[in-house]
C-alpha cells in the first residue's frame, strides 16, 4: 500500500528510526506499559503486537476482561498505518467496533494483529484482531482521521 501523499504532493516518509521511536512512547505510556504490550514486528500496512494476558488483564470473574483487548487493539491499528502516513502527519481513532468471538485464556500470549485496509488523505480505515493461541478471539474496525501536525 503506497502512503498517503502530503498536501504539496510529495510523500515526505518517517524513517524506520523515527517510527521506532514513535512505538517506543507508544508502548510505554500508562496503559500500554501495565498489560505489558510490545512489538514482535511491523511493516507499513501490518503489524504483529503482543501481551500476556497476566491477572492485571482480568475481570472480577478471573477472566480477560474485553475492554483491555479493545484499548490493546487500538495501538496495532496505529502502529500498521504510522509508516504510511507522511512525517508531519498524524492519526487518531474516531470509531471502533469491536466483536468478541470467544474467550481469551488467562495467562495467554495473545498476538494482536493490524491491518490497514483503506487510507486516503483524511481517514484510514483498519482492523485488528487478537489471537489466542492461533485462534481469533476478537476483531475490531477502526477508523482514523488523518490529519497534518502543526
Amino acid at each position: 500500500m503506497d502512503s498517503i501523499k502530503a498536501s504539496s504532493g510529495r510523500a515526505a516518509p518517517r524513517t524506520r528510526e523515527d517510527l521506532d521511536a514513535m512505538f517506543a512512547r507508544v508502548m510505554a505510556s500508562g496503559p500500554h506499559r501495565v498489560f505489558g504490550l510490545a512489538i514482535d514486528r511491523w511493516e507499513a500496512g501490518e503489524s504483529h503486537l503482543f501481551f500476556h494476558a497476566e491477572e492485571t488483564a482480568f475481570d472480577p470473574r478471573g477472566e480477560v476482561h474485553g475492554g483491555v483487548l479493545s484499548l490493546l487493539l487500538e495501538p496495532a491499528a496505529m502502529v500498521a498505518l504510522a509508516p504510511m502516513l507522511p512525517a508531519d502527519h498524524y492519526a487518531v481513532t474516531v470509531a471502533i467496533q469491536v466483536q468478541f468471538l470467544r474467550p481469551v485464556r488467562p495467562r495467554a500470549r495473545v498476538e494482536l494483529v493490524g491491518k490497514v485496509r483503506k487510507a486516503g488523505r483524511t481517514m484510514a480505515f483498519c482492523e485488528a484482531q487478537a489471537f489466542d493461541d492461533g485462534r481469533l478471539c476478537v476483531s475490531a474496525a477502526i477508523t482514523k482521521s488523518v490529519f497534518r501536525m502543526e
